[in-house]
């Protein structure tokens, strides 16, 4: 395997890695300003007070919940990588 195509891969594995860790904190922070906006327009409250104290709580109680996931793709990335570091210094990366 050509040390380009190792590269890709190990970039390839990072990107995913942070994509998979961040998920949680997006999906959390789209369904509460879902909520949010559902809420307001029902009762018509037009305070944007309620709207950002909502998403900020939101936001640190999601933060909070998705700490282990973030842990656990960062742990298994830093793992996969200390694993391989004897093939990465066999390799020439000219």
């Amino acid at each position: 395997m050509s040390h380009e195509l190792y590269s890709l891969q190990l970039l390839s594995r990072a990107i995913m890695v942070m994509a998979e860790a961040v998920t949680p904190f997006i999906f959390g922070l789209l369904l509460v300003g879902l909520l949010t906006a559902l809420v307001q327009g029902a009762l018509q409250v037009e305070d944007g007070t309620l709207m950002m104290a909502t998403r900020l709580a939101a936001a640190l109680l999601t933060a909070v919940g998705a700490m282990t996931v973030i842990f656990r793709a960062l742990a298994a990335l830093a793992h996969g990588w200390i694993v391989n570091i004897p093939g990465m210094i066999d390799r020439v990366w000219s």
